[in-house]
């Protein structure tokens, strides 16, 4: 049976996976809403493309698809890798609070999923900052083709 000593000290090893699933879960909400402004602005340019574009824009039309395509792709790898980073937070949890309960020492096994949820979390970060790279780029493109007058540009 277990004492009240060694729950708690299980209960206190299982919160930093549970707060790295928290931040996860954050940094999950913006990269999913990042991705849903790159996809519905993709979908507002196809259809401006079709419908209204001179010829004359067809080419900065093309060229922010395609940069809002990357973008698109670099943040669902990176949710991807922040949705795999979470799993093994849980899987951390699940091992950690099971080993002590059942006596078994499993630091090898927490020590590897650990580290391997950490460098998924750094990956989504890289992958993220790629991303906001690729925004910069993007709203560069937007500024050059601004019409003489400032009016607002057909394309962008």
């Amino acid at each position: 049976m277990i004492n009240i000593t060694e729950f708690n000290q299980s209960l206190a090893l299982a919160l930093g996976p549970i707060t790295l699933i928290s931040g996860v879960g954050l940094l999950m909400i913006c990269m999913t809403n990042r991705y849903n402004h790159a996809t519905n602005r993709i979908r507002q340019l196809m259809k401006k493309r079709h419908e209204d574009a001179s010829q004359a824009l067809l080419p900065i039309i093309d060229e922010e698809i395609d940069l809002l395509y990357m973008r698109a792709s670099l943040l669902r790898r990176g949710m991807l890798s922040v949705a795999l980073s979470a799993l093994l937070s849980a899987l951390l949890v699940a091992v950690s609070v099971g080993s002590r309960f059942l006596g078994i020492n499993l630091m090898v096994l927490e020590s590897v999923i650990l580290v391997a949820a950490t460098l998924l979390i750094v990956l989504s970060a890289l992958l993220f900052s790629s991303e906001i790279s690729i925004s910069l780029k993007a709203l560069n493109l937007a500024v050059k083709n601004i019409p003489p007058g400032g009016g607002k540009s057909e394309a962008l």
